[in-house]
């Protein structure tokens, strides 16, 4: 719908008959540009459970039901926030899943409601939709223990009647003090390991971790493994000081440096303590799963959501979390991607000094910082109100495309009268009407295109994508048994990775999908380590950002030059080394490709080389590249291409 939209909300001829079309035209780019500030979200259940779900039933029932949680005490609330369901078993276009159409939110001090404040109340009308995002209600720091939602119309889909939640939050400060809440209601489906009441307070949403999305750090997650005398494996932190814990966060690793897996290497069983030593000879422990070969004790793995544990005021300096079940079978390794520590509303964690059982040996080794880096497997993190906020606005920023967007036909209706009345006047019409006509159908196949492109991306991702993935898992598996077929194994598992790199890099190619995660200089790492096997690879500068207005097409044409130029080498050089730079500098991308292989003298060789075609593509990204090479000593190629917009 938004792209549909997109396209006709650019300026155009027909504004120049419409002062108020234009005015749509420039308000809906300029919240189309506020909502691409925003960054990419990333909507979609990476956990079993769904949230809460109502009865469905044939017919309204004859009382409003409810669901309420109790905080156990009287809280001061912030923040109300009611996470609408989405389900993996309808597109996720389609938008939020049963979302209640009338309902109030109300809190009270008394369990039974005798006497209640209302927060907020919805009960004339239909609410909007709210799509993938939250309803962000203020509490103004009114003090509470039971927060109500009361539907006093609920959902109906395909002929029946029922509403969803995936959460419920109830914020103070930087907290969700909802978390594991007693939750009661009327009617709720139990339906375990999917909906349940229960899962209202689990802190699993389809929106994931709170993260912006950015720049991605080199590695996804720091590693620890179980030491050869008997040690289990375990992450820990030095605070530098003894405070008061109110919570710990634990952020799984969503694996992205191979395959695609949330919630990788999330320990089974596991323990959480506090203590005043870094021996940890006095312990105050937070969470324990049990220790058992039974899967009753096995913790539900979180996928990609934060796993919040209360800590309730305990005091503690050092803080671990100890592996008690692998979830890895004989590889006896946990790992996080963050790991936070909550007190007086504030991450205390962030810089402090990490502590583990030891790096499982990966090449290169992971740095413990990344367990207090402040970023995630996929982004940086915010705290819950931001978060929230952010993705609250982009729902009003949707809305509000959408409502520009019915005015255009009517506008732009007016504006073809006025034109065609012009025309008539001026003898300009036909040419005018020519342009639209052709401006028209440029579009209209172009939309097309898109739609093609993006079903075709999402078949590949979806169907070869997952079946990659599911090789990769297995044959690591198979290949950490240590029995005679394992090189076999491993060999698999690399050519599964290498598949999978392969295949985003198609499709980031071909404009078909912006992959989640991949930028133009992580394309440009994983191809000169995919193309240059066997040779010694360096990189003397990486670019660690550029431009938002430096257009996607030419930086897809700058990978293409950078990648015909590594198979160049890879067929006829013949060198050892390769010396690769990256560098932005005077508003332009410098890339540079040296090698110590046989040179040549550019005079003589072949057409099969392809320098003809490096130097095309070059001008047609308005840069330069120069070619230096000396028979013996090698080759260096030099694109610089400017950075502003084509």
């Amino acid at each position: 719908m938004l792209l549909a939209l997109s396209a006709r909300g650019e300026e155009g001829v027909l504004g120049w008959f419409s002062l108020e079309l234009r005015k749509v035209q420039r308000e809906f780019v300029a919240k189309r540009s506020s909502l691409a500030a925003l960054g990419e979200q990333v909507v979609g259940p990476t956990a079993p459970q769904l949230g809460f779900q109502h009865l469905q039933l044939v017919a309204p029932p004859p009382e409003s039901p409810w669901i309420q949680l109790d905080l156990g005490s009287s809280q001061q609330i912030d923040t109300i926030a009611l996470i609408p369901a989405v389900v993996d078993f309808q597109p996720i276009a389609r938008g939020a899943y049963g979302f209640p159409r009338r309902f109030r939110v109300d809190v009270s001090d008394d369990r039974t409601f005798e006497t209640f404040t209302p927060i907020f109340v919805h009960t004339d009308t239909d609410f909007r939709s709210p799509g993938v995002a939250p309803v962000v209600i203020a509490a103004n720091g009114r003090a509470a223990r039971y927060i109500r939602l009361t539907v006093t119309r609920l959902a109906e889909q395909d002929g029946v009647f029922f509403f969803a939640l995936a959460e419920m939050m109830v914020l103070q400060g930087n907290r969700n003090i909802a978390l594991l809440a007693s939750a009661s209601g009327s009617n709720s489906a139990h339906l375990p390991p999917r909906w349940s009441l229960q899962y209202l307070v689990d802190g699993r949403t389809p929106f994931g971790p709170p993260i912006r999305r950015s720049a991605l750090p080199k590695f996804d997650a720091f590693f620890a493994k179980s030491t050869p005398d008997g040690e289990p494996a375990w992450l820990g932190l030095d605070l530098g000081r003894t405070v008061e814990v109110e919570e710990i966060r634990l952020h799984p690793l969503h694996a992205r440096q191979g395959a695609d897996v949330p919630g990788f290497a999330f320990p089974l069983q596991f323990r959480v303590e506090l203590s005043s030593d870094a021996a940890f000879t006095g312990v105050v422990q937070v969470f324990d799963t049990g220790s058992s070969e039974s899967a009753d004790l096995d913790f539900q793995n979180p996928g990609n959501n934060p796993v919040t544990l209360p800590a309730g005021g305990k005091q503690g300096r050092f803080v671990r979390i100890v592996m008690q079940k692998s979830s890895r079978g004989r590889d006896l390794s946990m790992a996080l991607s963050e790991l936070e520590v909550y007190s007086d509303g504030i991450n205390v964690a962030r810089g402090s000094r990490p502590m583990s059982s030891g790096d499982p040996g990966r090449s290169p080794p992971r740095p413990g910082e990344l367990l207090v880096d402040g970023h995630t497997s996929f982004g940086e993190l915010m705290e819950l109100p931001v978060w929230l906020a952010d993705l609250a606005q982009r729902s009003r920023l949707q809305a509000e495309m959408e409502q520009l967007g019915a005015r255009l036909p009517e506008l732009e209706s007016l504006a073809k009268r006025r034109a065609a009345w012009s025309a008539g006047v001026t003898g300009s019409g036909a040419a005018l009407a020519g342009v639209a006509i052709v401006l028209r159908g440029r579009r209209r196949r172009f939309e097309e295109l898109e739609r093609f492109r993006e079903r075709l991306a999402q078949d590949l991702h979806d169907e070869i994508g997952s079946n990659l993935a599911a090789i990769a898992r297995v044959s690591e598996m198979a290949a950490a048994e240590g029995d005679k077929t394992s090189d076999e194994w491993r060999e698999v598992h690399q050519i599964s990775r290498e598949t999978t790199d392969a295949m985003r890099e198609v499709l980031w190619m071909v404009g078909a999908r912006n992959e989640q995660g991949i930028d133009l200089m992580e394309h440009l790492q994983l191809t000169a380590a995919r193309l240059l096997p066997g040779r010694t690879v360096r990189w003397v500068n990486v670019a660690d950002h550029f431009p938002e207005e430096w257009p996607m097409d030419a930086r897809r044409q700058v990978f293409l030059f950078f990648k015909e130029t590594l198979a160049n080498i890879a067929r006829h050089s013949r060198a050892a080394q390769v010396e690769l730079s990256a560098r932005i500098e005077a508003g332009a991308f410098e890339l540079m490709i040296r090698d110590d292989g046989c040179g040549f003298i550019e005079s003589e060789t072949r057409a099969g080389l392809g320098l003809r075609g490096l130097r095309e593509r070059a001008r047609s990204l308005r840069g330069s590249v120069t070619i230096d090479s000396t028979p013996g000593t090698g080759t260096c190629v030099t694109l610089r291409v400017p950075l502003a917009a084509l």
